[in-house]
């Protein structure tokens, strides 16, 4: 097979359309891909690829594809860990603290595949990071969520996944330029020490310096580079 795609539930459930995540693809197989799409009655695909393949990135330009993320990809060892503190701000997440969660949620991440996305409704792309912290709590998009708290009140959280993921890092923006994220990261380390867990990972978009800064400050190194680019029906 010159191309392959599986049904993306998640996007699909949230966009209220059907939704297909491009998992590999020859160059000159673009055009039997989008009928098997059209085919299938999917109206929308993502396919990530790593930014230095330009020979396919120019053909599914060609082909109406157009560019919605970059993202860095960064890692850290465990090992190179000095001495992280704990802080007694920061706590596990419960079931209680979903509705903060989803409201603090609601109010970051700008940025991104989906928000990059004129073709998805903004009302749309929101609820997809208001789902994800949702689904993380309950368990099905992370295995632990970390929060920071002040006076009762969440300010930031991170997600953490045992295969050495970190999904989500989210900070309000009245506790920015506090060291709030640094914290959360330097708590999530000890978390992934704890589970004997060596190779962390995280991505961020290329356009957020701030966290790149952040996640650097920490110890983290670059390792990659991927774009995101979607076709859309009749776009």
């Amino acid at each position: 097979m010159k191309y392959s795609w599986e049904l993306d539930k998640f996007d699909s459930e949230i966009f209220g359309f059907k939704v297909a995540k491009i998992r590999s693809l020859e160059a000159g197989s673009i055009k039997d891909l989008i009928k098997d799409l059209g085919k299938n009655k999917v109206k929308y695909a993502t396919f990530r690829l790593d930014s230095n393949n330009f020979k396919i990135i120019h053909t599914l330009e060609k082909s109406g594809f157009i560019l919605v993320d970059g993202l860095i990809r960064l890692s850290f060892k465990t090992s190179d860990m000095k001495g992280e503190r704990i802080f007694n701000e920061i706590r596990k997440a419960t079931d209680n603290d979903l509705g903060e969660l989803k409201e603090l949620t609601s109010r970051l991440f700008l940025t991104g595949r989906v928000m990059n996305d004129s073709f998805i409704p903004k009302n749309k792309a929101r609820q997809f990071y208001v789902r994800w912290i949702e689904n993380s709590i309950l368990g099905k998009a992370a295995d632990s969520v970390l929060v920071w708290e002040e006076e009762g009140k969440i300010l930031g959280y991170i997600t953490l996944m045992k295969n050495g993921q970190i999904p989500l890092l989210g900070v309000s923006e009245k506790a920015r330029g506090k060291g709030t994220g640094k914290k959360l990261i330097s708590a999530a380390l000890l978390k992934f020490k704890e589970w004997g867990v060596e190779n962390i990972i995280l991505e961020t978009q290329i356009d957020n310096i701030s966290a790149l800064r952040l996640y650097q400050s920490c110890g983290f190194k670059i390792v990659d580079s991927f774009i995101t680019l979607r076709w859309a029906e009749d776009d």
